[in-house]
């Protein structure tokens, strides 16, 4: 029954009328012939039992409506269908094994975005001898169709299976498919080689394997489908071997995707001359080898070039252009190109994207490249370019990049750059800039970010900075910048909603950890470039960037209210921290140090509470540390040496977690981690007085010295023999652990592990916690495991295994090994553990110890002994969340989700109109029976669409758009009152 028709598409289905009259409904010769109501928005619990008596019905088109409806209903519908469109729909279960063979008379089947499960029948298409167009993507189809049995000179000229888990071979059976056009099997899990029989399906337009695990070679038989092949796809797989010449066949190719492979050789060069009506060429994340290809300008269609990651050499031809007068993208990042940027590049009069990072280019950026009226990126960080920046470049209105770091440019920064009043991105860092930082980049109404640190910049910050209300990451260190510190840097709070800033990068920020480079870090365009890529680079090795984030997290930085990045450093900055920093209240990095500052550290600071690095060392910083820090509980980093600070360290938070180095050099400063304070606090040293009195006293205590000494050399005598017994015991308790250790190397070990040697167990400050911290050593949790075999591993998750150890003393604990995540530090790891300590709550299991060795890291919580609340809720079905609740999943699950989780499958769920594949199929079940039955499930699932709506708003990927407790509340209880009312009306 519908339960819902928000379109009031149904408003005409009355008893009065004719059928022929209802909306959607067409008619011949006063019969059914077609009903098509797709995009309605109805939704309900729906049978096809009305429609088996439409015996003239041919067309049947349901599609994107939100229906419950099993996939047995599919058995009532009339034998006259030639034409079935129901994707979107709802449809759940398996795909019945005579369905097939029983509508003889249907010539297209479109059943994609659906919940269907199972296995495919291996005579799936015995009996379907009309069948042209199978469309089954997006479903949850499983097992292996490697047995499917086609008969030769089938009708079938589109198959689609993409999206789902799909297993095994490749069926050689599709070779009996002679009018095959369109064969689409991506996003599955295929193994084994690309069959070198897909070669004989003369009439083959479009070949879409990408996204599955196979293997081999490319077969050179492909070439033999070339006569008729348009779209060419086998992107994300393990394909291996060199680029077979016979694709120089392909005269009608127009997209060629082989990214994502092990692809390697030299690229065959002669193939492109053929390629006339080729638009998309994806090579990137190969191995592919030789020159950077000359024919390329004989591809005249060519729209979007990608060789990415690979090692293509030479130069870029100079020729490229007006041969590729069509040329909209040219990506080249990562390879070992040489030589200059061509002038004539400029002739690519469509070009939007030119990215040549991590090459080997040299000479001058040509002033040509003004005329690419269409440019939006000019990406070319990490070359050798040198010269200046060419005035030109200020006539490319649509610039939003320009990413130029680690390259020898040279000069000012042009005023005619100024003109570019759409940019976005500007990355200067690392070259050898002079002059002085422009006041005109105020007038940049779009610049989101601005890198110029590591240059020859002089002069003060410009206060007009302050004027770019989208400016969210600002990094000005090491340059010989001087005079005060603006109040207002970059986008103030209040300021205006930002919308599509950087949408179309892809960034990483990569995060110096080291000491031997200056600055926290660099963020960079990412797109197309292997992470590993940056520790092959000799001069950023030696910065020791052992950490890269990158991902959709970071893309969302723009939407901060305030300046998120500030990085100051290494400058010969003067005065006072402005009190007004303290209003940036999305500001998580502020690097300060080396600079000239003196004043007192304002306490506005302590407002910050997303700051996560703070770093003021080698100023003139006086005063105290205001107690505020206190507040800073997502603080990792932070470094007040060699300051003249004064006072005692706030205890409360992070900061007394940090090691003494990060306080070194303020002779005033005291209390933990550096000695305590005198009398509770700071004190300074002695006066004359009392260092009169003091002499005075040493003399009158000399005569004691004699026999002290008498003393003392008895009690070396016993202390030696004291230490060699405990050296003794030391040398075999060692023994003993590294056999243990050994023993995690074992066959019955249920984990792997990362260590060198053992190393004492970290200690929590046991104050924080609610009860004596237990003293463990790592090889103790070893013992208490067995060697963490598999017999005591009671469970896993997304962030590693845990398992069960009972103690000498007959405790019960369990114990977590976290995956290792290289983005963490050891002085992380110890804050985050002193935060987590401190944390007490009934319905939390309480955090005893943990430990670090090598590089693994464990906790040692409680062990419960009924399982976890997770466990329990989970065993009927049921959650804590809405979206548990309604799912009836679990959070994290690899198998249900893979590399996502639950909030952002149900997400994608939605998106794709599948709403109510979310919801769990036991709320659902309706008894079959009266009417009143029928429609009291009609009304649940209308209560649970409005739910599954109320979870996904509580979920945003936006927070400000997220209701708080008390509008969820509303919510709920508004549900819950017209819940009541329909659950009355319906009886």
């Amino acid at each position: 029954m519908i339960q819902d028709d928000p379109n009031s598409i149904l408003s005409t289905w009355t008893p009065r009328k004719s059928p022929c009259q209802f909306s959607g409904v067409t008619c011949l010769a006063g019969r059914v012939s077609e009903i098509n109501l797709s995009g309605s928005g109805l939704s309900g619990i729906v049978s096809f039992n009305a429609f088996t008596s439409l015996d003239a019905l041919s067309v049947l088109k349901l599609s994107e409506n939100f229906f419950v409806l099993n996939s047995t209903s599919l058995l009532l519908l009339p034998l006259s269908l030639t034409n079935l469109e129901l994707s979107s729909s709802g449809l759940i279960g398996i795909l019945p094994e005579n369905f097939f063979s029983k509508y003889s008379n249907l010539i297209s089947i479109t059943l994609s975005y659906n919940n269907f499960t199972g296995k495919l029948p291996e005579d799936l298409f015995l009996g379907s001898k009309k069948l042209q167009t199978l469309d089954l993507s997006y479903n949850n189809i499983t097992g292996s169709i490697s047995g499917l049995t086609i008969p030769l000179s089938a009708s079938l000229s589109f198959l689609d299976l993409s999206g789902n888990s799909i297993s095994g071979y490749v069926p050689a059976s599709l070779t009996n498919c002679t009018n095959l056009k369109s064969l689409n099997l991506s996003h599955n899990s295929f193994d084994g080689q690309i069959p070198k029989t897909l070669g004989e399906l003369k009439s083959l337009q479009s070949l879409d394997l990408s996204h599955n695990r196979l293997t081999g070679w490319i077969p050179p038989e492909i070439g033999d489908a070339c006569g008729s092949l348009q779209n060419l796809r086998i992107s994300y797989n393990n394909v291996t071997g060199v680029i077979p010449d016979s694709l120089s066949a392909c005269s009608l190719l127009q997209t060629l995707d082989l990214s994502n492979n092990n692809i390697s050789g030299p690229f065959p060069d002669k193939i492109l001359r053929s390629f006339g009506s080729l638009q998309i060429l994806l090579l990137s994340n190969n191995f592919i080898s030789g020159e950077f290809p000359t024919t390329l300008s004989s591809c005249k269609s060519l729209r979007i070039v990608d060789f990415s990651s690979n090692r293509f050499s030479g130069v870029i031809p100079p020729d490229l252009c007006p041969g590729e007068g069509s040329l909209e993208e040219l990506r080249i990042p990562d390879n070992l190109v040489t030589g200059e940027i061509p002038p004539a590049i400029s002739q690519c009069s469509e070009l939007r994207t030119i990215d040549l990072s991590l090459n080997y280019l040299n000479g001058t950026i040509p002033p040509e490249i003004g005329n690419l009226g269409k440019l939006e990126q000019f990406i070319a960080w990490y070359n050798n370019l040198a010269g200046k920046i060419p005035p030109e470049i200020g006539k490319l209105q649509n610039l939003k990049d320009l990413i130029l770091n680690n390259n020898q440019l040279t000069g000012e920064i042009p005023p005619e750059f100024f003109n570019c009043s759409n940019v976005e991105w500007i990355s200067f860092t690392s070259n050898r800039l002079t002059g002085e930082v422009p006041r005109d980049f105020g007038v940049l109404s779009r610049l989101a970010v601005l890198q110029l640190g590591n240059n020859n910049f002089t002069g003060q910050i410009p206060s007009e900075l302050g004027k770019c209300t989208t400016l969210v990451w600002l990094d000005l260190n090491t340059n010989h910048l001087t005079g005060e510190i603006p109040p207002r840097l970059g986008r103030q709070p209040g300021s205006k909603a930002l919308s599509g800033l950087l949408s179309g990068n892809t960034m990483a920020f990569v995060r110096n950890v080291g000491n031997s480079c200056k600055g926290v870090g660099g963020l960079v365009e990412f797109s197309g470039i292997r992470p590993e890529r940056l520790l092959q680079i000799p001069s950023l090795k030696s910065c020791d960037f052992t950490r890269m984030y990158s991902g959709p997290i970071l893309s969302l930085f723009t939407r901060y209210q305030t300046i998120e990045y500030l990085d100051l450093s290494y400058n010969q900055l003067r005065g006072k921290i402005p009190d007004e920093i303290g209003e940036m209240i999305a500001l998580q990095v502020l690097e300060l140090s080396h600079n000239q500052l003196s004043g007192e550290i304002p306490f506005t600071i302590g407002q910050l509470k997303n700051l996560g690095v703070f770093d003021a060392s080698d100023n003139r910083l006086q005063g105290q540390i205001p107690e505020s820090f206190s507040n800073l509980s997502f603080l990792v980093q932070i470094d007040l040496s060699n300051n003249e600070l004064t006072g005692p360290i706030p205890q409360r938070g992070q900061l007394s977690t940090l090691p003494a180095s990060q306080y070194a050099d303020n002779p005033g400063l005291c209390g933990v981690p550096l000695p305590e304070c005198k009398n509770g606090n700071n004190q300074l040293p002695p006066g004359p007085e009392e260092e009169k009195r003091a002499k005075h006293g040493t003399t009158a205590a000399s005569w004691a010295n004699s026999i002290i000494l008498g003393v003392l050399i008895s009690a070396a005598s016993v202390c030696i023999l004291i230490v060699w017994a405990i050296a003794v015991r030391a040398r075999k308790r060692d023994a003993d652990d590294a056999k243990m250790l050994h023993s995690l190397q074992a066959v019955n070990s249920a984990t792997t592990w990362k260590i060198e040697k053992e190393k004492e167990p970290l200690s929590i400050n046991v104050a924080t916690f609610q009860r004596q911290l237990r003293k463990l050593k790592f090889s103790q949790l070893i013992e208490a495991t067995n060697g963490f075999s598999a017999a005591s591993m009671i469970g896993h998750g997304g962030f590693g295994e845990v398992f069960k150890a009972t103690l000498k003393d007959g405790t019960s604990v369990a114990i977590k090994k976290l995956i290792r995540l290289s983005c963490q530090g050891d002085r992380e790891f110890m804050a985050e553990m002193e935060t987590l300590g401190k944390i007490k709550h009934r319905n939390l299991v309480p955090l005893l110890g943990y430990c670090k060795i090598g590089e693994e890291r464990l906790l040692v919580y409680e062990f419960m002994q009924f399982g976890s609340l997770e466990e329990v809720l989970h065993g009927p079905r049921t959650g804590v969340v809405m979206l548990e609740i309604l799912s009836g999943k679990r959070p994290t699950d690899k198998d249900e989700f893979g590399d996502t989780n639950l909030v952002g499958w149900s997400k994608m769920k939605a998106r794709e109109g599948k709403h109510m594949d979310v919801i769990d199929e036991d709320l659902l079940s309706v008894k079959e029976g009266s009417e009143s039955q029928e429609g009291y499930g009609g009304v649940i699932v209308k209560e649970m669409l409005r739910y599954l709506e109320i979870a996904l708003r509580c979920v945003d990927d936006f927070p400000s758009k997220r209701p708080n407790m008390l509008q969820v509340v509303a919510l709920l209880r508004e549900l819950r009152g017209s819940e009541n009312n329909s659950h009355s009306n319906s009886s």
